[in-house]
C-alpha cells in the first residue's frame, strides 16, 4: 500500500517538478501516459495503453493536483502517425510521456512487423525516457491493458514491478529502449526481451523473447533460461534441490550465484573459438532431513553443481546456434574487441552457428551452516 501511494504521489508531482508552477488550465488538461502497447489489427497499427488524468483540486487554480483514475486508451491507423492522429482526435488533452513505465509489443506484432521501427520512433517522442522497459506480451495489447490489475495501480506499473525484482534476484533480464537501440546498432547480433502475459488480474513473467533482426523468432521459457543468464545476464542466481550423495533420500536446497564471468575469443583455421569461464558461489540453505555433511560430500556437491551449470550453458549455446541461428549472447562484441581486423574480414552471422566453445565452471560452497564441524577445519573447498 505504501509503494502504491508513493507511485500515485510521483505521478501527481512529476509534471509540477519538471515544469514549474502550472495554472488551473494546465493541470486540468494533461494526460500522464503510463504505458504504450503496439499491435496490429486487420493490417492496421493499433496503440493500446494507459493514461492517468490529472485534475486540479482548486476551483481557482494552483499547483495542487490529484490522479482521478487510470484508464485504457486505444487508437489505430494505417501507420504510426495515423494511429497517433486517431489518439489525438479522441483525447483532447496535452500529453506527458516522462512517466511511461513500459512499452509492450504483442507477440504477433513482433513476429510479423518487428520492433525496430517503433524503437526508433521512441527517440523522437518529447520527454520519453530511454531507460523505459521494453517487453513482448503473449496476448494482444488490447487484452493486456484492457482491465485493471489487483496487485498494482496500473498494468504498466505491474509489468515493471514484476520484472525489476526478478532482474535484481538474477532470474530475468530487464531490457530498456536504450539497450535495444544499442543492440540494433550492432547488426551482427540478436538480443532477448522479457516475455510476459496477463494471468487473470496479474502480470506473469514467462521467459525471454528471442529477437533476430528485431523480429521475434522464438521463446526461451523462464525455467530454461538459467544458461542464458549465466552468460549474458547482469546477475544470475538460482536455487536448486540436489540429493545428498551420501543419502539420496535427503534433499539439499542450494543457492547458486554467479560470482565472476570471463569470456575471450580467438580465430584459427577459419573457425571462431570462444572460451567461457564461470566462477559460481554456492550456499547451503537447508536440508530436508538434518544430518552431518562431510567434506567428501561437499566436494561431490561442488562437482555436481559445476556440471549442472555447464550443461545449462552448453544447452543455451546450442539453441542459439542450431535453433535460432543467431548470436543472442553478443559474443560478437568480445570477438571484435579481441580480433578487430579478423572481425572485419569475416561474416559473423554466417560463421557463428559453427563457432567452437570451451566452457569451464568452478563452483565453491562458501558457507558451513550445515557441515559437520569435525570436517570443517581440514576442508579447503573449490572444484572445477
Amino acid at each position: 500500500m505504501i509503494n502504491k501511494m508513493k507511485k500515485i504521489l510521483l505521478i501527481t508531482l512529476l509534471p509540477v517538478l519538471l515544469s514549474g508552477c502550472w495554472d488551473y488550465e494546465d493541470i486540468n488538461n494533461r494526460n500522464i501516459a503510463l504505458s504504450i502497447g503496439v499491435d496490429e489489427e486487420d493490417g492496421r497499427i493499433a496503440f493500446n495503453g494507459e493514461i492517468a488524468k490529472l485534475i486540479s483540486e482548486s476551483d481557482t487554480g494552483g499547483t495542487t493536483a490529484s490522479v482521478t483514475d487510470v484508464y485504457h486508451y486505444t487508437a489505430e491507423g494505417k501507420d504510426f502517425e495515423e494511429a497517433r492522429d486517431d489518439f489525438d482526435y479522441k483525447t483532447p488533452f496535452l500529453d506527458f510521456f516522462g512517466a511511461i513505465r513500459s512499452v509492450v509489443f504483442s507477440r504477433e506484432y513482433a513476429e510479423k512487423k518487428g520492433i525496430e521501427a517503433y524503437i526508433n520512433r521512441l527517440s523522437f517522442i518529447p520527454g520519453f525516457r530511454s531507460s523505459v522497459l521494453i517487453a513482448i506480451s503473449e496476448e494482444n495489447t488490447g487484452e493486456l491493458f484492457g482491465g485493471k490489475v489487483v496487485n498494482d495501480i496500473s498494468v504498466g506499473y505491474a509489468i515493471e514491478d514484476t520484472l525489476l525484482p526478478l532482474e535484481k534476484d538474477g532470474a530475468a533480464i530487464y531490457t530498456t529502449a536504450q539497450d535495444i537501440r544499442y543492440n540494433i546498432s550492432f547488426k551482427e547480433i540478436g538480443y532477448v526481451v522479457p516475455y510476459i502475459t496477463r494471468e487473470e488480474d496479474t502480470i506473469r513473467y514467462l521467459g525471454l523473447a528471442v529477437m533476430k533482426s528485431s523480429k521475434l523468432i522464438g521463446i526461451i521459457d523462464a525455467a530454461d533460461s538459467r544458461g542464458f543468464l549465466y552468460i549474458a545476464g547482469k546477475n544470475a542466481v538460482s536455487t536448486r534441490i540436489i540429493p545428498n550423495p551420501q543419502n539420496e533420500t535427503n534433499l539439499l536446497s542450494i543457492k547458486t550465484t554467479l560470482k565472476k564471468r570471463k569470456i575471450n575469443t580467438y580465430y584459427k583455421d577459419g573457425k571462431i573459438y570462444i572460451n567461457i569461464k564461470l566462477n559460481i558461489k554456492c550456499q547451503l540453505q537447508y536440508e530436508y532431513v538434518k544430518e552431518p555433511i562431510s567434506q567428501e560430500t561437499i566436494k561431490e556437491l561442488e562437482n555436481t553443481i559445476a556440471n549442472m551449470v555447464k550443461e545449462e550453458v552448453i544447452s543455451s549455446i546450442k539453441r542459439s546456434q542450431k535453433e535460432f541461428e543467431c548470436d543472442i549472447f553478443g559474443f560478437a562484441r568480445y570477438f571484435k574487441a579481441d580480433n578487430p581486423q579478423i572481425f572485419k574480414s569475416i561474416n559473423w552471422v554466417e560463421k557463428y552457428p559453427d563457432a567452437r566453445f570451451n566452457i569451464e565452471v568452478k563452483s565453491k560452497i562458501i558457507n558451513y551452516n550445515l557441515i559437520d564441524v569435525n570436517f570443517k577445519d581440514n576442508y579447503k573447498g573449490g572444484t572445477e
